[in-house]
């Protein structure tokens, strides 16, 4: 038996932690295998600090956050902060394949179409995503989804209220991740370079918290109309401990 995996692709150190971190503390916790995949080392990242100075300092702070969250591997694509519009997109899309083929996700999460504030490198990791796994759903013969981060106007929500279909753009998936708040909370305070919001005691930050974070699904393609509200971490591939898939 093969534990299930989720693998995460984002742009930069933090974008694992401020928006999906207690998603990602879940799935670890529930016995799935985490793998994230960075673009960068985030060298742009600190206004007037030597990029090759800042990429050492953000790979350290990514590598701690990702202890607290229990992610078990870390894949960095060794792109530059703010180029990713320069690689062709063919290019970045067969690197994300090749890492699918190695890891075997059953679940990947990714930015949406908005890369949740239009940064350019949240865009194009989008499209290279999307592409990739599009291409790895056509060649495994098991049940695979992919999750885009919910649109920024949907974090807003509070605790409870999962937003409409419409406001994220598909079908949602609204995660309740109250029980893991605090590793989110001191996963982000790891990132101390990107000024952290969280500055005080975890388990306090916590409680200001919203406990649950917002997901679309975008593969398979289904109608919103015709999907119910998830709010079990990607129920369609487990019932509470059963975290495992036959290989």
């Amino acid at each position: 038996m093969t534990p299930l995996t989720l693998m995460t692709i984002l742009a930069h150190p933090d974008d694992e932690s401020f928006p999906i971190g207690g998603t990602l503390a879940k799935a670890a916790a529930e016995g799935w295998r985490v793998h994230l995949v960075t673009a960068t080392r985030g060298e742009a990242g600190i206004p007037g600090k030597n990029k090759a100075e800042t990429a050492v300092l953000r790979e350290t702070e990514l590598r701690r956050a990702c202890a607290e969250l229990g992610v078990q591997q870390l894949t960095f694509l060794d792109y530059v902060d703010g180029m990713l519009d320069n690689i062709p997109e063919g290019t970045g899309a067969a690197r994300l394949l090749d890492l699918m083929r190695q890891s075997t996700p059953d679940v990947v999460i990714t930015f949406g179409p908005d890369g949740i504030s239009g940064h350019p490198d949240h865009l194009a990791i989008h499209r290279w995503t999307t592409m990739a796994f599009d291409q790895y759903r056509q060649e495994v013969k098991r049940p695979l989804r992919l999750y885009y981060i919910a649109p920024s106007e949907a974090t807003q929500q509070g605790c409870g209220i999962p937003p409409p279909a419409e406001a994220v753009g598909g079908p949602v998936a609204f995660i309740d991740v109250g029980d893991y708040l605090v590793q989110k909370v001191r996963a982000t305070q790891q990132h101390q370079s990107q000024n952290p919001p969280f500055t005080g005691d975890p388990e306090s930050e916590a409680q200001t918290m919203s406990c649950h974070e917002l997901f679309r699904l975008a593969r398979p393609q289904i109608a919103a109309n015709g999907h119910s509200l998830e709010t079990e971490l990607f129920a369609a591939f487990q019932k509470h401990d059963k975290v495992q898939r036959t290989s």
